[in-house]
């Protein structure tokens, strides 16, 4: 029944034209008084004609909603079967629909694909975190309790907590970027200072002569990114070895003499779990840390360029646009 006054209230204007019609056909003949008889079969005809049209019709329209109806339940998965329609707007809405559900698959594929990576983040993740916890353990259950110890692993997971809290923001839309004028010596320094007992714990000699730089960028996020670079630097770098912290024009260059970087590895550092050779021989990357700081150097709108040769070392420019840069 809804179906019957969905359809009649879809063509009451044809009716009510084709009634118009039929009363000024009949008013034409009363006026010229001519034979009644010819109007009531031509009208009786016509009448007769409308109502089978519309009989087949409402079996169309009644069709069409029945396919409607079905693909409201279903049409994540058979956009297909859309009905057909000789009107053009019906068409456009079709085309519209379609469109929309192409926009939605495509949103489910980037949901999913996001989630997934998460997932493996987070797996990687975990397995991680876990050696810093067992060698705490360990240090904790021995009778004597080495303090020294105990920092490290505290800061190594405080380190990976980091880590994942700006993976996710990241990728958060509502990440928060404060562009000022920021002076690098703050963010170098403050970083150096965090990592000043790994230094002296592996007896690197730090080359570091402050000059006050500015830049156009953000302090907190462009400091995490320095962290990382600097945090490979140490790992890689043998005990006793160098590492050197310099500006020079629009850069900030960190620089070492450790393992290095095969050429083979080079092109791929950036990619998102790489750990390439050294990372699988010292089994201490993640494949994460260039990823997270290429990834922030971009949305600052800053370049990062690195050189290596095995067993010679690393440099590393993180490279600022002309006119942002200025020095005092």
């Amino acid at each position: 029944m809804d179906v019957l006054v969905s359809y009649l209230k879809k063509n009451i204007k044809v009716y009510l034209l084709f009634g118009s019609f039929i009363i000024v056909f009949f008013i034409i003949f009363y006026l010229y008084s001519l034979p009644f008889e010819v109007l009531y079969y031509g009208g009786s005809f016509c009448f007769i004609l409308a109502l089978l049209t519309s009989i087949v019709d409402f079996y169309n329209y009644k069709d069409s909603y029945k396919k409607l109806k079905f693909l409201e339940n279903h049409i994540l998965n058979d956009m297909e079967n859309l009905p057909h329609s000789l009107d053009i707007r019906v068409e456009y809405y079709h085309k519209i629909i379609r469109r929309l559900h192409d926009e939605v698959e495509k949103l489910n594929h980037q949901a999913y694909k996001k989630n997934t990576e998460i997932e493996d983040y987070f797996g990687m993740w975990v397995h991680q975190i876990k050696t810093p916890i067992a060698a705490l353990n360990f240090v904790l259950d021995n009778d004597e309790v080495d303090l020294k110890i105990v920092k490290q692993e505290l800061f190594k997971i405080e380190r990976y907590v980091e880590m994942v809290l700006t993976y996710l923001r990241l990728g958060s839309e509502s990440t928060d970027y404060l562009i000022e004028r920021t002076n690098l010596v703050d963010v170098t320094k403050d970083n150096i200072k965090k990592y000043a007992p790994l230094f002296i714990n592996k007896k690197i000699k730090l080359n570091y002569v402050p000059h006050e730089t500015f830049v156009i960028s953000d302090k907190k996020w462009l400091g995490f990114a320095f962290e990382q670079i600097l945090s490979n630097a140490i790992k890689y770098t043998k005990t006793g070895g160098e590492i050197s912290i310099f500006f020079e024009k629009n850069k900030l260059i960190i620089e070492d003499n450790g393992l290095g970087i095969s050429e083979e590895d080079l092109p791929r550092i950036f990619e998102k779990g790489f750990t390439g050779f050294n990372g699988r021989y010292e089994k201490k990357s993640s494949g994460l840390g260039l990823y997270l700081c290429k990834k922030t150097l971009d949305n600052l709108g800053h370049k990062i360029i690195i050189t290596s040769k095995i067993n010679i070392g690393t440099k590393v420019e993180i490279v600022f646009p002309e006119e942002d840069k200025f020095r005092e």
